[in-house]
């Protein structure tokens, strides 16, 4: 076993650590003892039988040789008086056991909640003035003081060795599990741990490993160092918010979790999985599904501290997934819509009332049986679609349609922050034709009433001097195309229906949000490039219509609105 790998993965974590220790104006000398004792720290434990018990520990997991190597390390060990003999058998034998499950040393609970919790790297002695707070081996920070070491007494103190400083103590220090391992350690949670934990995975760190040189064109490693990663815990921005739950396994936030039970999971799971259906063609179709209902469970759920005080909590919790309100305009297409906070948390229905709290290292878990997150909060979102958009727009009938034209609205206009973004395409007809353009509808859910609205803007509002003869409703019609679960698209289009006419009509005085009725589609769009779903827009003029000026065959799109449905 290469121990060192795990020596070198903490070291960056305890130097940026030292940056924070309290210091006393005797730091220097109990931080660097100037005496060095000819033999290991190793040798010291063996020689001392006080210690035989966790000697033993250290023997049966491999940590006797990184003890006895030039690496610099303070060692706070518990006496056999404070650690038994049985306990000892114990702790060996269940690092068997997970060793013999594949189970890496650096997960090992064994090394990582015992043996890591009772070691530093680096040498650390104290005087009547210590008062500092140290990183163990395993990230935990320690308060470290002239007689205590994370509240446990000290023995003994300042056993200088030739590689650190031995402590010896008469409890042993408990681990104090991060909201992550908590998660994993409550049997009531399995169903979110499995998800949660299904996402590490160990990556070769170059820039960590020791390189020994060159064969066959390639770098050979003496030591090489692989780092953990769950892209799941760490956001980053994408085209429907913050994907990431949020760092719950870092010991410097602190973050509390509304942790759903396995009843409530499996609950959620069954409600949400008919909404992420994709068609037969999709690739690794299932995967998605799976991976994008669960996910849609824990968006939302976690709540940095630093940004969620006492005092903003009475108002509302704000989660690692909420999007600033000067952002959601950009996101969501509205500034208005508030996705992944939650008003009033702590008042009767809210999101933190009836909830199990565990105090955690970095924060809490708060599980619950009682589900109190709506989706319509979280996954279940209203879509707007900007006209101009191009990430939209599918095409147009080059036969009959100009090249769409982007207008602006000016701020002297009497339609200014009446148009999203202030900004609309122009569909203009190829002489005396009907226009036609098509848009796509990304991000729909499956298995859902979505209501369609388009909002359709005035002439006045791209240019205010317009001929009054030039302002006339717009008539259109309306249909969608969707991907059936074979994953052929339909071959004709779905007409929407104005009551019983297969038209609509605006009215040319103002900003028109014009309601196309409510439609349901059997696959989900969610994560895909192209969407399972378009809804094509047509110039509705017959040749009496055009001749006589009624209406007008220019299509004006500020967006389109993709809700949905309320009973």
């Amino acid at each position: 076993m290469k121990i060192n790998h795990i020596f070198r993965n903490m070291m960056g974590i305890t130097v940026a650590a030292l940056a924070f220790v309290a210091c006393a104006d005797e730091w220097d000398d109990h931080y660097s003892p100037s005496v060095s004792a000819g033999q290991s720290i190793w040798q010291t434990i063996q020689q001392n039988s006080e210690l035989s018990n966790f000697a033993r520990v250290v023997q049966a997991t491999g940590y006797d040789d990184a003890l006895a190597s030039s690496q610099m390390f303070t060692v706070f060990a518990p006496t056999n008086s404070a650690f038994s003999s049985v306990e000892a058998d114990n702790l060996i034998a269940a690092y068997q056991q997970e060793k013999a499950r594949g189970v890496k040393d650096k997960e090992n609970s064994t090394i990582k909640e015992f043996l890591q919790n009772h070691i530093a790297l680096y040498n650390y002695s104290t005087s009547s003035l210590s008062n500092d707070s140290i990183t163990m081996m395993n990230g935990k920070y320690m308060v470290l003081t002239h007689d205590r070491f994370g509240n446990r007494p000290i023995t003994s103190a300042n056993q200088l060795a030739s590689n650190g400083v031995l402590f010896t103590i008469g409890e042993k220090a408990d681990y104090f599990r991060n909201v992550f391992e908590w998660i994993r350690y409550d049997q009531e949670l399995d169903s979110l741990a499995n998800f949660l934990y299904s996402y590490n995975q160990y990556e070769f760190d170059p820039t960590e490993s020791v390189p020994g040189g060159i064969e066959d064109g390639k770098t050979v490693y003496l030591d090489s160092v692989t780092v953990l990663r769950n892209d799941l815990l760490y956001s980053y921005s994408g085209i429907s918010g913050t994907f990431g739950i949020g760092r719950i396994n870092s010991e410097d936030s602190t973050y509390w979790m509304v942790a759903p039970t396995n009843q409530v999971w499996d609950r959620l799971v069954a409600e949400y999985t008919p909404y992420y259906n994709y068609e037969n063609t999709v690739d690794k179709r299932d995967s998605l599904q799976w991976a994008n209902t669960r996910l849609a469970i824990v968006k939302g759920t976690v709540f940095s501290r630093t940004k969620n005080t006492d005092a903003s909590l009475r108002d509302s919790a704000v989660s690692v997934n909420a999007v600033d309100y000067t952002k959601r305009k950009n996101t969501y297409g509205s500034s208005d819509l508030a996705y992944y906070q939650y008003s009033k948390p702590y008042d009767q229905g809210g999101i933190f009332t009836g909830t199990v709290n565990t105090d955690c290292s970095n924060g809490m878990v708060m599980k619950t049986n009682d589900w109190k997150i709506d989706k319509r909060q979280t996954f279940y979102q209203t879509i707007i679609n900007e006209g101009e958009s191009r990430g939209v727009f599918k095409e147009v009938n080059e036969n009959n349609t100009a090249t769409p034209s982007y207008r602006s609205v000016e701020t002297s206009n009497p339609f200014y922050n009446k148009v999203s973004n202030n900004r609309f395409v122009v569909i203009s007809p190829l002489g005396a034709t009907n226009p036609e353009v098509v848009y796509y509808l990304p991000e729909m859910l499956s298995n859902i009433d979505y209501d369609l609205y388009v909002v359709m803007v005035p002439a006045k509002a791209g240019d205010t001097l317009v001929a009054e003869t030039q302002v006339r409703p717009c008539k259109f019609r309306c249909s969608y195309k969707y991907y059936e679960q074979s994953g052929k698209e339909l071959g004709d289009s779905i007409v929407l229906l104005n009551g019983e006419q297969s038209y609509f009509t605006t009215n040319p005085e103002v900003v028109d949000t014009v309601f196309l009725g409510t439609i349901r589609v059997p696959t989900c769009s969610v994560g895909l490039i192209e969407p399972q779903v378009t809804l094509r827009f047509a110039s509705n003029l017959s040749n009496r219509e055009r001749r006589d000026n009624i209406y007008t065959q220019i299509l004006r799109i500020d967006c389109i609105i993709v809700k949905p449905h309320e009973e």
